[in-house]
């Protein structure tokens, strides 16, 4: 839960760039613009050396100087300003250009779009949904409704909708974007592509991750051949594609693409820079993924002092890398540190997004598991009854991840006793499954074995029987498809073929970890009772 998405704007890099304050370590820094060293310096773009840092007075005097008003980025380095630098210019162009034209002119809605982008890269996305809405309500009325402006500013706006907890809004704005941008471009053009990231994003916050992996390899196609595969604007989409295959399993396809995304990054950015600290995250939870949990903790305590230094330590993505960097101490027995680290991450995700916003999941399912292992289960239920209720409301009752949050919860209320709401949880978990998977897939198969051992307890053999009679028809029709596989491969081996099908090892009876639901291969399963080899 904790990983990071790498947005995409469709008028900005892909990946955001320094816009923090100036540290007092190194040479003396100065004002590229005046060379004073007085005053609070900021840092608003990818410029480096002796030009990196800048009085935000002095962007503004520069800005009005060059007339651009529909500009905001830096001439040196050709990136967008970013953070505060970036509100104010863009505040600045929008306040003159309405003086000259009126409100509702069309380069308003033009300069109203470039504000409500700079407002979402600086948090602020109530703001960067109420410019938007304005932009888009102009230019719908200028250029009409199908027109390439209106794509863009459809898909910035869904962005600020993810932002605010969303997403079947965003959903529907990205779609619609991209039918605009394909008729308009046509199928491989990069716009097309950028649309694309987003979107399967979108699909992957809402389970369905075959169609995340699809969408988003074709965008990095597309990225690829426009840009070529070292370009700084291909990296969004690798990042992007590593979340579909780690939530798919493929836990080293996805640490490949990260290596590979990081490296871009820093060639393009720097190493200190903010685009490498969201892929330094996501690269710390896959090293976790794949048993490596000093190296998970090394990147993601690098991840957190970049976040900390250009947002401040108490800016909502300093708390994506404290609920991962608490997980990592938790894995590393630490529990202390990581009950400490996750409850400073959850006060400031409900001060930034209030507290029913699913950003909080990640602190609350982790600090869930921080209580299972002090023994206070009564907390844990507290805590993943709210994230239950969290998730229903962001993503509706029947996803995938309400289904693994129940099972967890239905776990906890056994352990203290309530066999009756755990068989009721579990029954409502299944029942989810089997929209999920089927009825007769082994996942529903692990659920049926839950309760019927939850029936035993309760005395009722009678349902025991029934479920596990289920349970063993699915795991015997999956061994038979395990075997007929199995002779496949044994057969396209002999005559040289490839391989039709990916094997799998044999798995086990499970409960999934609820803070880490889509991580597959996550190394913090919990085997349960009577574990059987399953194809």
């Amino acid at each position: 839960v904790a990983s990071a998405p790498a947005s995409t704007e469709a008028q900005v890099p892909a990946s955001t760039s320094g816009a923090g304050t100036a540290e007092d370590a190194g040479p003396p820094q100065i004002c590229r613009i005046c060379l004073e060293e007085d005053g609070e310096l900021l840092s608003p773009c990818v410029c480096r050396g002796s030009a990196k840092y800048v009085h935000i007075d002095c962007v503004e005097a520069a800005f009005r100087a060059r007339g651009m008003l529909l500009d905001l980025g830096c001439p040196t380095c050709k990136h967008h300003y970013e953070g505060p630098a970036a509100v104010r210019v863009g505040t600045v162009a929008l306040q003159e250009l309405e003086a000259r034209y009126g409100q509702d002119h069309a380069v308003v809605g033009a300069a109203l779009h470039n504000l409500g982008v700079a407002y979402g890269l600086s948090g602020d996305a109530i703001q960067e949904r109420d410019h938007l809405e304005r932009a888009l309500a102009i230019q719908e009325r200028e250029f009409g409704p199908n027109h390439c402006d209106v794509a863009t500013t459809l898909s910035n706006l869904g962005n600020a909708y993810d932002r605010l907890g969303d997403i079947s809004r965003q959903k529907v704005l990205l779609e619609r974007a991209l039918a605009i941008n394909e008729k308009e471009y046509g199928p491989d053009h990069h716009i097309v592509a950028t649309t694309l990231v987003n979107l399967g994003s979108v699909y992957g916050r809402l389970g369905d991750h075959e169609t995340q992996r699809d969408i988003l390899e074709r965008a990095l196609k597309i990225m690829e051949r426009e840009f070529g595969a070292n370009s700084h604007k291909v990296s969004a989409s690798l990042v992007n594609l590593s979340l579909a295959y780690g939530a798919l399993g493929d836990i080293t396809g996805q640490r490949d693409l990260l290596e590979r995304a990081l490296k871009i990054n820093e060639q393009e950015y720097g190493p200190e820079h903010r685009a490498v600290a969201n892929t330094l995250l996501n690269l710390g939870n896959v090293y976790g993924c794949l048993g490596d949990i000093k190296g998970k903790r090394d990147l993601l305590e690098r991840s957190l002092r970049i976040k900390q230094r250009e947002f401040g330590a108490d800016h909502a993505e300093v708390a994506k890398a404290l609920v991962s960097l608490g997980n990592a101490h938790g894995d590393m027995g630490d529990v202390s540190h990581q009950k400490e680290l996750l409850e400073r991450a959850l006060a400031i995700q409900e001060r930034h997004y209030g507290p029913d916003h699913w950003e909080l999941l990640s602190s609350l399912t982790g600090l869930s598991m921080v209580y299972d292992r002090m023994g206070d289960f009564q907390r844990k239920k507290e805590l993943l009854e709210k994230s239950a209720g969290i998730m229903e409301q962001s993503f509706g009752r029947d996803h995938y991840n309400v289904g693994v949050i129940l099972a967890a919860l239905a776990q906890t209320c056994g352990d203290l006793g309530d066999l009756a709401r755990k068989k009721a949880l579990l029954e409502r978990s299944v029942s989810i499954m089997e929209l999920k998977f089927g009825p007769e897939h082994r996942n529903v198969a692990v659920y049926l074995v839950e309760i019927a051992q939850t029936c035993d307890k309760m005395g009722d053999i009678e349902t025991r029987d029934k479920l596990m009679s289920r349970a063993g028809a699915i795991e015997e029709r999956e061994h038979r498809l395990q075997e007929a596989r199995r002779l496949e491969a044994e057969s396209a081996s002999s005559a040289g073929q490839a391989l039709p099908v990916k094997q799998r090892a044999g798995w086990r009876w499970f409960f999934f970890c609820p803070a880490r639901a889509d991580a597959l291969r996550c190394k913090c399963r919990r085997p349960r009772e009577n574990p059987t080899d399953q194809p």
